[in-house]
């Protein structure tokens, strides 16, 4: 599950940046942290067109500390999606810092795959972070486009689970297993590390996901309702009073408070 994962230092006041496949964040401070995993909807390469729809997505994280202690945090967000591909994110966060205290806010994600842009709204101080949705690709033929073949991993195993029907919609599963064999991180057993994903066969969309490591605990993105029809227009543009910084390809564009 392509991940991007931020970890905030104590003395830095930033929110997180935009995510990447499977969005993973992790706030810590003193006191205080939040933390949140998506199975995002939206930053998959392909675009689906012709299933609009708002859907609320709960993510979850559980973990068990070495002493039996348990840790639970939990969040939100939503995802619209229109007919032409286009999805917006909204996802709550909070953290805690020494020097501002307890911090919440929204981060916006718009992917617009019309325009080719991705946009990360920053309703705080009224900053649209805009970068191409994919760097461009290298002419036919070149040795950058060429990709070499991938050679099958023994330590991964795939299982088809069948399917299901979540929240009414027609799901099918997969599980992926990975096997860290002994001593290749320092690990005295094997580590498995399991992941099982329920996409929706209509809509598209990753109904739930659970992602078992014994190293970080269970993470799960289920989601919790679903809406068919357009959303507003105005979802997917970046408001007329917003201050647009223009980024490329590849760059990491934080949220920073005013």
């Amino acid at each position: 599950m392509g991940a991007s994962t931020l970890v905030m230092a104590q003395n830095e006041p930033a929110p997180p940046p935009p995510p990447g496949p499977g969005m993973m964040l992790s706030m810590h401070g003193p006191g205080g942290g939040a933390f949140f995993h998506e199975d995002t909807i939206g930053e998959e390469r392909k675009v689906i067109t012709g299933a609009p729809m708002t859907a609320v997505v709960e993510v979850t994280h559980d973990s068990t500390l070495q002493d039996g202690n348990t840790i639970h945090m939990q969040n939100q967000s939503t995802i619209y999606r229109d007919s032409e591909g286009r999805v917006r994110r909204e996802v709550p966060f909070e953290f805690t810092t020494p020097t501002t205290g307890s911090t919440k806010g929204t981060m916006i994600i718009i992917m617009d795959p019309v325009a080719g842009m991705r946009y990360v709204l920053n309703p705080q101080d009224k900053t649209a972070h805009s970068m191409p949705l994919h760097p461009p690709k290298p002419p036919a033929g070149s040795a950058e486009g060429e990709r070499p073949a991938r050679a099958p991993n023994a330590d991964v195993a795939t299982t088809e689970l069948g399917s299901k029907s979540i929240l009414g919609l027609p799901s099918t599963g997969t599980r992926v297993t990975r096997t860290i064999p002994a001593g290749q991180i320092g690990n005295a057993k094997a580590i498995e590390v399991v992941t099982e994903r329920w996409m929706s066969t209509d809509l598209q969309i990753p109904m739930m996901t659970t992602h078992n490591d014994p190293m970080m605990g269970t993470m799960t993105s289920q989601v919790t309702s679903v809406t068919r029809g357009e959303p507003a227009a105005t979802l997917f543009q970046v408001p007329s009073d917003y201050k647009v910084v223009t980024g490329k390809p590849g760059d990491r564009m934080n949220m920073t408070r005013p």
